[in-house]
């Protein structure tokens, strides 16, 4: 008998320790509890927001690629009437815009773009050498930019042996013969180039006999 009263003691001060604990921090966790609720509310909100925004960027890119094959001028129109997109697919409508300008004789208009391009620091390096390499493939007499292409020659970036490629052909449009070929067999001889690149190379370096 006196171990049901003790047991019924016990719990009646459980009960008031719990409820004496509550009216002290019931509130903050009760705040809590709605502050997680709410972050992992939002979070898997703006998930579900992002990927739906990524979507419908893509459809738009592709949208504007299929139509500039088709109507360039008007795919040209339709890119400068569109809102901002996520950073990856502004960039890539960039590129598509400047290649639609060169294609359609409106080169200075081109090169301004890859140039925007490749000096925002908020892009991706590969997106930037790309630009740069693209900028000087359609005009060579970029003294600034022939500087950046020697540094990522050196520092072995990713598309060095595509940029060697690129400064030994503008040696070559320049009349700088020797310069080029060395270059030229510097890439042939490099032991890192796929079967394709050595044939074209090799092909490049029998127009030089003539000279």
């Amino acid at each position: 008998m006196s171990e049901e009263i003790i047991s019924e003691i016990e719990e009646d001060l459980q009960k008031e320790r719990i409820k004496k604990f509550w009216s002290l921090y019931g509130k903050y966790i009760s705040s809590i509890i709605l502050l997680v609720v709410i972050l992992i509310g939002g979070w898997q909100f703006y998930s579900y927001w992002e990927i739906k925004r990524n979507d419908n960027a893509s459809n738009i890119f592709l949208n504007i690629v299929n139509l500039s094959q088709e109507d360039p001028s008007t795919a040209l129109e339709r890119i400068d009437e569109l809102p901002k997109l996520p950073k990856v697919y502004d960039t890539l409508l960039k590129f598509k815009k400047a290649s639609l300008l060169n294609d359609t004789g409106q080169k200075p208009e081109a090169i301004l773009i890859w140039k925007e391009i490749y000096s925002d620091n908020s892009n991706d390096n590969l997106y930037r050498d790309m630009a740069i390499i693209i900028s000087l493939m359609n005009e060579t007499n970029q003294p600034n930019l022939l500087k950046i292409l020697d540094d990522n020659i050196k520092n072995n970036n990713y598309l060095a042996q595509f940029s060697k490629e690129l400064k030994a052909s503008i040696f070559y449009e320049n009349k700088k013969i020797n310069e080029a070929e060395d270059l030229f067999n510097e890439i042939l001889n490099s032991g890192n180039i796929n079967q394709r690149s050595q044939e074209r190379i090799t092909n490049i370096l029998k127009t030089f006999e003539d000279y």
